[in-house]
């Protein structure tokens, strides 16, 4: 039975920072996937003549044509890589044999994901808008006994939602000073197979939870549950990146970059039409002259022009083409510098300092700090809510999450080179040696067993 004074307008309507987010939101989705995505988004900027008649075209050619050096991928690609090297470590104390934690652990989506790819997500999508939404959700059931929930697979489970699909939240300070959330509304969409968009909007408050579906073609409305929230919390968390705009409302990491990736994307465009031209040169000729341009194009003079003019080519200017080259390289080391990730990322052309190499990988390190420091309060909050579906809000308060603090970033060639040279040093202490020895080996190897033989062998442990 639905209730009338819910409509499909009343369902899809919008915070008001959804409204001024959105098209930031979809340049930043379209940078990061690339592919069909950019080209479709038309980033290129058009020639004067492409705007008009037959132009179109052109332009259409142009952009499949066109490479996209994707910068903002790689960049937070490369974050992810850091971060996850290291799993973080869990000790679930009294819920280490709990068969729904333990289950959330291998499979935390119902869609057989285990929790870390899960939080990788997370933190991949918060790289792109800035934030993440995350709903711990248990399906709607009759059962009355924890035996036959398990025994239907029934159990609270995790869904990530990109800032798009949440369409409204109120997240404002309780009685007692603590902030939270006691609106959120998402919308699914699902596209079936004759084209037609169906979209199921999902309502949480503290007092219910609802869910309505809304068919594409014919726009009807259709309830498919209003039941009693009994948990009496918004069972969601908002994961902000590195910092955060507004309540609900995160900074992207690729907000610069994503703009010097669309100008790298059009200064290839221009490379492509330089480098077509200078192997392909111009033909300018009259009207009447009996000669082709090959591959190259073609510019027919005035008929107002002297009579006795000879056909001649346009001689290319590389000038151009390297000032094209130089721009690009240019904007690559900005977003190099921007994202700190210049010690894994670019090619040095000049010696620096060791010093210098030592900042820059601090810059980096700290930045994959503080973005494991917030997942790991994301992960702690998410638990708390998920322990609360359990009905183990005590036995939560006991669960130990780590993510790492610090990590493996080091110009090991540097490195090695560096211990090459202490050791042609003059020091008499066998302790010295032994030391260096043990360095080199953690510089060249990363396996931990090996390392612990390997130092044992250099201490004379047997």
């Amino acid at each position: 039975m639905n209730n009338p004074a819910i409509t499909p307008e009343t369902l899809l309507s919008k915070h008001n920072l959804y409204n001024v987010f959105s098209d930031e939101w979809d340049y930043f989705r379209q940078s990061y996937q690339g592919g069909k995505a950019y080209r479709d988004a038309s980033l290129l900027y058009p020639y004067r003549f492409e705007k008009e008649g037959t132009g179109e075209a052109l332009l259409l050619e142009r952009l499949r044509q066109t490479p996209l050096d994707n910068h903002c991928e790689s960049a937070l690609h490369t974050y992810s890589s850091f971060l996850w090297k290291k799993k973080p470590q869990r000790d679930l104390a009294e819920l280490q044999d709990d068969p729904e934690i333990l289950a959330l652990l291998k499979d935390a989506d119902l869609e057989g994901t285990p929790l870390n790819e899960f939080m990788r997500t997370v933190q991949i999508q918060a790289g792109i808008y800035g934030h993440a939404w995350i709903v711990i959700d248990k399906a709607p059931h009759q059962y009355n006994t924890l035996a036959e929930e398990r025994h239907n697979g029934i159990r609270p489970y995790l869904v990530h939602y990109a800032p798009p699909n949440v369409y409204d939240w109120t997240i404002e300070r309780n009685s007692s000073g603590a902030v939270e959330t006691t609106y959120l509304k998402v919308v699914e969409e699902e596209r079936g197979r004759n084209g037609e968009v169906n979209k199921t909007v999902r309502i949480w408050t503290k007092e219910s939870m609802q869910a309505y579906r809304i068919q594409g073609g014919s726009n009807t409305l259709e309830t498919l549950h209003n039941t009693p929230n009994p948990i009496g919390i918004i069972p969601a968390i908002c994961h902000y990146g590195r910092s955060r705009l507004h309540r609900g409302i995160g900074s992207s990491e690729i907000k610069d970059v994503a703009k010097l990736q669309q100008s790298i994307y059009n200064d290839l465009s221009e490379l492509a039409q330089t480098i077509r031209n200078t192997n392909h040169s111009t033909l300018v000729k009259n009207p009447d002259d009996d000669a082709s341009g090959g591959a190259g194009g073609v510019v027919i003079m005035s008929e107002n022009t002297e009579s006795g003019k000879k056909p001649y080519l346009l001689q290319p200017m590389l000038f151009q083409m390297e000032g094209l080259i130089k721009a690009i390289e240019k904007k690559e080391a900005m977003i190099n510098r921007m994202t700190h990730l210049a010690p894994v990322r670019s090619v040095r052309t000049q010696p620096q300092s060791g010093e210098a190499i030592k900042t820059e990988f601090q810059l980096l390190n700290a930045l994959l700090s503080e973005m494991a420091s917030g997942l790991q309060l994301t992960e702690y909050r998410m638990l708390e809510v998920y322990c609360h579906w359990l009905g183990k809000t005590e036995q939560a308060k006991s669960l130990i999450i780590q993510y790492p603090e610090k990590f493996e970033l080091r110009d090991r060639q540097q490195d090695l080179n560096l211990l090459k040279e202490a050791g042609t040093l003059t020091v008499n202490s066998p302790t010295f040696q032994k030391e260096l020895q043990k360095l080199i080996a953690s510089i060249a190897l990363e396996d931990d067993a090996q390392l612990e033989e390997i130092n044992g062998e250099i201490d004379g442990v047997e």
